[in-house]
């Protein structure tokens, strides 16, 4: 086991440029998993190196007179017990509880009592023990902090540590060098902003190091760059240093971090606190924050700096610390920032709270007079699923309609509406033919008021995908598109039985139709005081607890009488002529009082038993396409079968389709020259 801890350690160490002699130096070692179990309860039985810590003189530094001396862990292999698999993320490093954090100063390459005096010398602080110690090794003084705040403890109501009030801060320079991600993590940037503030208050100069990226690395530390740069480890961090940004000048662009949010990939600036106001660069300095200034440093000819006011917008736009995700995403119920990207998720329209939700059943009672019992139920799931769900696409939509006015059709969706907030949206025809699509921008629910599928085909397709598609391009004006994940589910409302063109095997629309007139007008004046008097988070909650365990969100829509009547409804003559022949072929293939026996006919023969005086306009082609989608198959996989008089065709199967999809072409020949006997 010692052995084995050995070898990790070792692997861990050099990951960051350091051996095991430097070990010997930073009096750092490495324990096996017993051990470090043994070392507190709280502590993870896995092997882990054993970071002590010492003053400015070298001394180990006690959290308090006559207390052990303080010590973190850096755990070698990542826990696997039910807590650490739970956590969002990994723990790596602890130490005892209600211990101080404290700066660590890494032993033995620097002279850190007389670096502390001499403000004259400059001074790197960085984020973890082995950062600091591999760049004090290549001749950078550099102090480690624990994590990014642990300059201060609110907890013990320390602003800062006492481990740093030993340094001289006056007028000397501070190069903060934070890991690569402080970019696209606000609680970094906040971090960094604060400890600046601290330092320049104690009279030093802060800079701001920007570690570059690294191939195939995600987020690089100061470590990683110097074990990355090889033998020009220390040339390329002098170059580093001395292009570091001033951050004593920078609080006009610390007010815009506050703001605004730099989105790379399509390259637009969003408002943190207007969600939906985003803009290009462009727009960003020349309008929105034309007026805002920043002093910029220059150096001139002779080598002195000057200090000219610039555009704070552009200079923001060009500052290494600006705020910035990869990209956007729309992740309802997720944090503001998720794995680098923007998630404009604004939030619920109102929070869960336990009340009366009887006008909402009852209103919901009425609407599903005399349909089946299980449909109520499938919708009520339904409209619950995404709040227990946030994010999840349905791949199913429901469709409420009846030609009576006033019964509450919309009411259903205003409710939801009021519980989704600035997540929901009301759309109509035009919006599906607009060329811009800003009503879809972080939307999860979308109720369509007389939106239909109509009798266009074209306009079908469209909406089955919007229905099922897992991507949206956002096209606004005055900004670039881009795509987020499609969260929204659809409610539609509509006066017509045949408002969607539906397919016999269509899975996407729940269709129910209201044959009740409205209830008195007082109620829906009740409804709307219960609704605006916290009626929608007594309905929240009730979805909340809604039992889903029967409810599969990727499941056909429940397939409902009134289904099959819009379905029925929305058919053309020459579709329901073909569902019928399908239904009842003996009925259907006749000629006077003679049945024709063959089970296999071209689309010429059938047209004539449709249309035998041509007077439809309908064409053998036509007749074909309405088969196909039918789903009739043909013989032969569609090949012409020729017969014994040289006549050929291509047949589709009325009867019996199980035989005669295996058939061969002599067995379906001989079935269609016999038949004409």
């Amino acid at each position: 086991m010692r052995k084995n801890t050995r070898a990790l350690a070792l692997a861990k160490l050099a990951s960051s440029g350091l051996s095991e002699t430097d070990a010997e130096a930073l009096k750092i070692d490495w324990l096996s998993a017993k051990k470090t179990a043994a070392l507190h309860p709280g502590f993870k039985a896995v092997p882990s190196l054993r970071l002590a810590y010492y003053d400015h003189r070298g001394r180990p530094l006690p959290d308090w007179p006559g207390a052990e001396p303080f010590f973190r862990l850096r755990y070698l292999q990542t826990p696997t017990d039910f807590v650490a698999l739970t956590d969002k993320k990994p723990v790596r490093y602890v130490q005892l509880p209600n211990t101080v954090p404290t700066a660590y100063y890494p032993q033995n390459y620097t002279d850190w009592a007389g670096l502390c005096d001499t403000p004259d010398e400059p001074l790197i602080i960085t984020e973890g023990e082995l950062k600091a110690a591999k760049a004090c090794k290549e001749g950078f003084p550099t102090l480690g902090l624990g994590g990014v705040y642990n300059w201060r403890s609110h907890r013990l109501g320390l602003e800062w540590l006492p481990s740093l009030e030993p340094i001289n801060w006056l007028r000397r320079n501070v190069y903060l060098c934070f890991d690569s991600d402080f970019r696209t993590n606000p609680m970094v940037c906040h971090a960094l902003r604060e400890l600046a503030e601290q330092l320049q208050r104690r009279g030093a100069f802060c800079h701001l190091v920007a570690l570059p990226q690294l191939p195939e690395v995600d987020k690089v530390g100061l470590d990683d760059f110097l074990v990355h740069a090889g033998s020009r480890a220390a040339d390329m961090f002098r170059e580093l240093l001395s292009d570091a940004e001033p951050l004593g000048l920078s609080r006009p662009l610390w007010a815009l971090n506050e703001k605004y949010v730099y989105i790379r990939k399509p390259g637009l600036i969003i408002d943190q606190t207007d969600l939906s106001n985003k803009v290009s660069p462009a727009a960003f300095k020349d309008h929105l924050e034309a007026a805002a200034q920043y002093q910029e440093r220059s150096l001139k000819k002779d080598g002195s700096i000057s200090y000219k006011p610039v555009s704070a917008a552009a200079a923001w736009l060009r500052w290494p610390l600006r705020l910035e995700a990869a990209r956007l995403t729309y992740a309802p119920g997720a944090e503001r920032f998720v794995d680098g990207e923007f998630n404009v998720w604004p939030g619920w329209g109102c929070a869960p709270k336990s009340g009366d939700v009887s006008p909402f059943l009852e209103l919901l009672d009425h609407l599903f007079t005399d349909a089946e019992p299980a449909a109520l139920t499938w919708f009520l799931q339904w409209c619950a699923y995404p709040l227990q769900h946030p994010g999840t696409k349905m791949f199913s939509s429901v469709v409420f309609h009846g030609i009576r006015h006033g019964t509450g059709k919309s009411l259903i969706g205003y409710t939801l509406g009021k519980i989704y907030g600035q997540n929901f949206t009301e759309i109509n025809q035009l919006d599906l033919h607009n060329n811009f699509n800003e009503w879809a921008e972080s939307k999860q629910f979308v109720m369509g008021d007389d939106v239909t599928g109509s009798n266009k085909r074209h306009d079908a397709d469209f909406l089955k995908k919007m229905i099922t598609q897992k991507e949206l391009r956002i096209n606004a004006k005055y900004t670039p598109s881009y795509v987020v994940p499609d969260c929204i589910n659809y409610f539609f409302t509509s006066q017509h039985p045949d408002s969607f063109f539906l397919e016999d095997d269509d899975r996407r629309f729940f269709v129910h139709e209201i044959l009740v007139g409205p209830l008195e007008e007082q109620f829906y004046t009740d409804y709307a005081n219960w609704l605006g008097g916290g009626g929608a988070s007594a309905v929240f909650q009730y979805l909340l607890d809604l039992d889903l365990s029967t409810f599969n969100p990727a499941a056909p829509a429940y397939r409902t009488l009134a289904k099959e009547r819009m379905i029925d409804t929305g058919r053309s003559d020459l579709g329901s002529w073909v569902r019928q022949l399908l239904a009842a072929p003996d009925q259907v293939l006749r000629v006077g009082d003679v049945t024709l026996e063959q089970d296999l006919f071209t689309s010429k023969e059938l047209l004539q038993l449709y249309d035998p005086e041509g007077r439809t306009g309908t064409t053998a082609n036509g007749l074909g396409r309405e088969l196909s989608r039918a789903g009739v198959r043909q013989a032969l996989g569609g090949r012409p079968v020729r017969l014994a008089n040289g006549a050929q065709g291509r047949y589709y199967i009325i009867r019996h389709p199980e035989k005669w999809l295996r058939a061969s072409a002599r067995q379906i020949a001989n079935h269609l020259e016999k038949s004409c006997k």
